[in-house]
């Protein structure tokens, strides 16, 4: 099972000292970290987003999430994903930032597949995290994305990777 959690900060000038004391108390616990934020010549976002790729470590996550808890400026959401993970379902309709997360197994037979797809939907991804792994013995992919523009496009982009056999998908939103 892969585990991801998604922490939105709502206000990174205020809460990104208690957010980041946290993440490095459990550190340990922290495969992969990726952090993004609104940038252009004319503001820097108050907010910000976090994914984090976790080891499957049950007590350890129930720890990390309990503190993230008890921080007042953040949201957080989380995903597991495999066969046996949670079902992706439609971006809704009232989502501001939409996460999805993609277990590829059986990575040599789909890749080329895969790749077309993100190439067919580019213009709905606007951030994008590869993590190549062994997982049970099998050479895994995991995909972390930001998706971003047209509602319908972003769906559509998510049916057809669902059409894929040995790809879990996963969806966390934020309104």
């Amino acid at each position: 099972m892969t585990r991801i959690i998604a922490i939105r900060v709502v206000d990174r000038i205020k809460e990104s000292g208690h957010t980041q004391d946290v993440l490095t108390k459990h550190s340990s616990l922290i495969k992969s970290r990726l952090g993004f934020h609104e940038l252009n010549v004319d503001m820097c976002s108050r907010e910000g987003y976090i994914l984090l790729h976790l080891k499957d470590d049950e007590a350890g996550i129930n720890a990390l999430i309990g503190d993230l808890d008890k921080i007042y400026g953040i949201e957080m959401k989380h995903m597991n994903l495999g066969p046996d993970g949670d079902k992706a379902y439609p971006i809704p309709v009232e989502s501001t930032a939409a996460v999805v997360g993609i277990v590829i197994n059986n990575r040599d037979n789909t890749a080329a597949e895969i790749q077309r797809i993100f190439t067919s939907y580019g213009c709905s991804i606007r951030t994008r995290l590869g993590i190549n792994e062994e997982s049970s013995g099998m050479d895994t992919g995991i995909m972390l994305l930001e998706l971003t523009g047209n509602l319908s496009e972003m769906n559509n982009f998510l049916n057809r990777l669902l059409q894929i056999d040995s790809v879990y998908v996963g969806v966390i939103s934020f309104n």
